[in-house]
């Protein structure tokens, strides 16, 4: 069964799509995915991507210690859709989602299991390995961390190699080339932009090449910030110290003063984060969209459409 709806979104038509599915025997549960549009001029076909954020999975194990247990438990009823289905639960059904539409590639924003344990861990890359499609995959604050080494040193040496696999080997900048245009995935998983990443990402931008920039903690637009500061209390976007979000760093100054330049070939920001959607434009010498997904734990999702005209 499907339902279709319409919104208006930042000046903009989104569709929203709610699917019952079934995912690995579970009950039924309803999905939103909603479509939001990348314009890209000169493109000779059109794309589509499924781009999903802060799943948070917790995957229990035998081999976890009582620390890790007790947290989970702590934490795994946060993130649950409105049908009482685990993000672990409902992730399968993402993949087949994936698999089955007509879909370029999956695009994974951060937070995607809610701490490295072994089983969050072998769960996703179980999952990974199900994927008939490519996938690209930026690191969020909790995939590496516990609450207990939360951005420390031995945190960032011990546990974030871990996921480096799905990231090509590295997590500070990767990127998939769909052709037309490239998708490039680049840590700000710390609140900052990771310094290891500014090289390269200069050399991506100077081939003048279309560019999709994928991060996890959004970049400051009015609209997220706005939001952010009523959610969450306080201003968990990157830039607009001044008003409350967090002070860029030097590094993450002049990544942003790159992206925004006049021309930059940037032609969207994706990020997520802050666990509620929001579509606005990052203001520099040239403006930029910036589409933050909703959480995947409330079965939400976002396709990316990109083509040469709206």
């Amino acid at each position: 069964m499907k339902k279709y709806l319409k919104k208006y979104m930042a000046g903009c038509l989104a569709v929203v799509l709610t699917v019952t599915l079934t995912a690995c025997g579970q009950p039924k549960w309803e999905k939103t995915v909603t479509t939001e549009n990348i314009v890209i001029p000169g493109l000779e076909k059109e794309y589509e991507f499924l781009f999903l954020t802060d799943t948070h999975m917790i995957v229990q194990d035998e081999s976890d210690s009582k620390q890790i247990t007790d947290s989970a438990a702590s934490r795994h009823r946060n993130f649950q859709n409105d049908e009482g289905l685990s993000s672990k639960e409902q992730f399968p059904a993402w993949i087949e989602y994936a698999n089955t539409e007509q879909i370029n590639g999956l695009l994974l924003g951060g937070d995607i299991i809610d701490f490295p344990s072994k089983g969050n861990v072998n769960y996703l890359e179980e999952q990974l390995e199900k994927l008939k499609i490519p996938y690209l995959y930026t690191l969020g604050n909790h995939d590496w961390t516990f609450p207990w080494e939360y951005m420390t040193e031995f945190g960032e040496d011990t546990y974030l190699p871990m996921l480096e696999p799905y990231m090509k080997g590295d997590s500070a900048i990767h990127s998939l080339d769909c052709g037309e245009f490239l998708i490039v995935a680049v840590d700000n998983s710390e609140n900052q932009v990771n310094e290891d990443a500014l090289q390269e990402y200069e050399q991506i931008l100077k081939q003048g090449k279309p560019v999709i920039v994928l991060v996890h903690v959004p970049f400051l637009t009015q609209s997220v910030l706005s939001k952010a500061k009523v959610i969450w209390k306080t201003g968990v976007v990157l830039g607009g110290g001044n008003f409350g979000g967090i002070y860029p760093d030097a590094s993450s100054q002049k990544f942003m003063d790159m992206t925004t330049a006049k021309d930059s070939p940037v032609a969207a920001v994706l990020a997520g984060h802050v666990h509620y959607a929001d579509r606005d434009d990052i203001v520099g010498e040239k403006s930029i969209p910036q589409i933050v997904g909703d959480a995947g734990y409330k079965g939400r999702g976002t396709r990316i459409h990109i083509s040469a005209a709206p």
